[in-house]
């Protein structure tokens, strides 16, 4: 993963390539979301953050799981 690389991030990234996950939390067109999405699951498998139609969430998203990390 390059952008990983690029920017920092030291967290996995899911690449979905059979959908599971997709369809799961629902992402895509077909649920009424518009790329990017982004989600972050807690330990618990709840969705603690989402946002769609939105680029360069990267430092929000590491606040957000600095905060899970720290809860």
């Amino acid at each position: 993963m390059r952008y990983r690389a690029k920017v920092g991030i030291s967290f996995p990234l899911v690449y979905d390539k059979r959908s599971v996950v997709w369809r799961q939390y629902q992402v895509g067109e077909s649920y009424g979301n518009k790329p990017p999405t982004y989600i972050i699951i807690d330990k618990k498998g709840v969705v603690s953050y989402r946002t769609d139609d939105t680029f360069d969430q990267t430092e929000r998203m590491i606040q957000i799981i600095q905060e899970l990390i720290n809860n």
